[in-house]
């Protein structure tokens, strides 16, 4: 929906009216999945702590980096923002939970190719510079090279050029590409792959869409419980390590080749 939340007050927000909002905090910086080994993790741990406004100067100067902020709750580290955007959607007949998770991330960084585990609608409005999208449906599972009992794939899609012939049937993938602008805001459907490359500095914030069925509750409910409870048992001592080896040897199985 182009220009959708061109009038947010995000929209209008400068580098400098974040820095100022956010003072002298500090927060975890996440990095590449794939060079930090966290390929297969549910939630990329932080690579490095550090101040907040330091992190949006660099994201003004746009200088190339694979740092982002991942989920982050900027509500919480500037409560002097207008974080209020729920009711701009009911127009639209859409009731979304007033729970905004925002994503900051310099040129060149991008998010692994994967869908949520929630199992839920989602709605993506973005702020400052551009974003890249690449969207697929379920149907593609097999050609995204799925890793079994995640939500993740083996394909390091910032990578493509160079891992194509190893994984042969990304020839056959279809699917969807944009390229976001500042006040643009784009659906994803549950369960939809998506892959996210920051052009420029940028950041984006996502909604969450209330199921509208009971089955689409205890769907999303399902997902909660088993999603959790997989990022529950990792923290246990050796559980992480048995399940990336019983992962890899189910893929190896499936498709003939090593995670």
């Amino acid at each position: 929906m182009r220009e959708f939340a061109q009038n947010w007050p995000a929209n209008n927000w400068s580098w400098d009216d974040l820095c100022q909002a956010v003072g002298t905090r500090t927060t975890g910086v996440r990095g590449s999945a794939f060079a930090n080994g966290q390929a297969t993790t549910f939630f990329p741990k932080p690579i490095a702590q550090k101040p907040i406004a330091e992190y949006f100067k660099q994201l003004e100067r746009n200088e190339s980096s694979d740092e982002r902020l991942f989920v982050f709750n900027l509500r919480a580290h500037a409560p002097g923002l207008e974080h209020r955007n729920a009711a701009r959607f009911r127009p639209l007949g859409i009731s979304v939970a007033e729970i905004p998770a925002y994503f900051f991330g310099a040129p060149g960084s991008d998010t692994r190719i994967h869908y949520d585990c929630d199992w839920i609608d989602l709605l993506l409005s973005h702020f400052q510079g551009q974003k890249r999208v690449l969207l697929f449906d379920q149907n593609q599972n097999d050609r995204l090279y799925q890793i079994p009992g995640t939500v993740h794939s083996a394909v390091d899609f910032s990578k493509l050029e160079t891992v194509a012939q190893r994984f042969p049937l990304l020839s056959e993938l279809e699917g969807y590409e944009v390229l976001l602008e500042p006040g643009d805001t784009l659906y994803i459907p549950k369960g939809y792959w998506h892959h996210i490359t920051y052009v420029t500095g940028s950041f984006s914030i996502t909604y969450r869409i209330w199921p509208k069925s009971l089955t689409e509750w205890l769907k999303t409910g399902y997902s909660w419980i088993t999603g959790g409870s997989d990022i529950l048992l990792n923290k246990l001592p050796g559980v992480a390590t048995w399940q990336a080896r019983r992962r890899a040897a189910a893929f190896l199985t499936k498709y003939g080749q090593p995670l």
